[in-house]
């Protein structure tokens, strides 16, 4: 069994650790490092046969039902469809994520991709997931999907996951796009946590430092790489 399986298969073994104490960086995926909200709003336009607002209009924290102007549970069988279609293989990504990647990973740091997809629901999740991440050339060393904790029966966070697996002094920042998910990193510890800017993210007291896009969060990431070794 090759070192990649041995690592998948205990991906959620509360006593997994990996990478010898080397530093790690936490990326999301859905509006972080591809285009979720822009991709998502097309599909449902022609899944609903209606118009949808435009993926950069302002949206104050709505919820994203709110936004589209549909009923809760018609905006959640549309996602579900857009999940099963295996349409996240062709998501567009933001500038500079494969360049983003292969500087954090030259500079000696592992990458965690830390995403909320339900990869316990629906089988196509994970697969659907690393596909898009080898058409994009984005580099990584794990995958934490959010999901249900066997050992302990619990929801666990994909932060709280994360820290558990690598421990949080090793965590040298994450960055998302989602206020609830920067403010659960900073919950659990992590030192630096970068907010994507988005439309739908722009009320004042979010939590994490705000970057505009993946070249800014790489040139903040740099000093903070940088500082953790200088540190340790």
């Amino acid at each position: 069994m090759t070192d990649p399986e041995i690592r998948e298969m205990f991906k959620h073994h509360p006593d997994f650790r990996s990478g010898d104490g080397k530093p790690v960086v936490a990326l999301d995926i859905d509006g972080t490092l591809g285009n979720y909200h822009q991709h998502f709003l097309w599909f449902a336009e022609q899944w609903l046969g209606q118009e949808m607002p435009s993926s950069t209009d302002i949206n104050p924290g709505l919820r994203l039902s709110t936004f589209m102007g549909v009923p809760h549970h018609v905006y959640r069988e549309c996602k579900l469809a857009y999940r099963q279609g295996g349409l996240k293989r062709f998501m567009p990504v933001y500038d500079y994520a494969a360049e983003l990647t292969h500087n954090i990973r030259q500079e000696g740091v592992e990458i965690w991709i830390c995403t909320t997809r339900p990869y316990l629901r629906l089988d196509n999740i994970d697969p659907d997931t690393r596909e898009w991440l080898r058409r994009n050339s984005i580099e990584y060393d794990a995958v934490i999907f959010e999901g249900v904790d066997f050992g302990e029966g619990d929801f666990v966070t994909k932060y709280r996951d994360l820290v558990r697996q690598v421990g949080v002094d090793r965590i040298v920042a994450a960055a998302d796009d989602l206020p609830e998910q920067t403010a659960d990193a900073i919950f659990n510890g992590i030192r630096k946590v970068y907010l994507r800017e988005q439309p739908y993210n722009r009320e004042r007291d979010v939590p994490g430092e705000r970057v505009r896009d993946l070249y800014q969060l790489w040139l903040r990431l740099r000093k903070d790489i940088a500082e953790w070794i200088a540190t340790h």
